[in-house]
């Protein structure tokens, strides 16, 4: 598995690594059934601790994105279309409260923050409702 990992970022390792296994599995990379690495495989694989896989497949277990067959390991859930597009809509609103948190803090207002939506959606010309 392709996971690229950065003890520069503010980020836990374990979200780093939850974050990734959960863009493959909604970029269609990993598919429904797929099998996941061990716990013990990717925590090598990756070169961290057994916990830090542990946590981050707790994290993908809770956000119903995979299931665990007992003793035989986990595996990627059927996810729908629409579950996908809700999750990527609450990623994007997380991403958007933080640039307008950053924003506030520099000093812009609310009028100051819509008019450079306003103007990033007009140069884009997205026009998709």
């Amino acid at each position: 598995m392709n996971i690229k990992l950065s003890n520069m970022s503010s980020v836990p390792i374990y979200q780093q690594v939850a974050t990734q296994i959960k863009s493959n599995i909604l970029n269609g990379s990993l598919k429904n059934n797929d099998q996941l690495p061990s716990i013990r495989s990717l925590a090598k694989e990756l070169e961290v601790g057994i916990i830090t896989v542990k946590k981050s497949y707790e994290v993908l277990l809770q956000e119903d994105l995979i299931y665990s067959k007992g003793a035989v390991g986990y595996f990627v859930n059927d996810i729908d279309l629409a579950t996908v597009l809700m999750i990527k809509k609450e990623e994007y609103l997380d991403e958007l409260k933080s640039i307008i948190d950053k924003a506030i803090n520099d000093g812009l207002n609310k009028n100051d923050i819509r008019d450079i939506f306003n103007s990033a959606m007009e140069e884009n010309s997205y026009d998709k409702s």
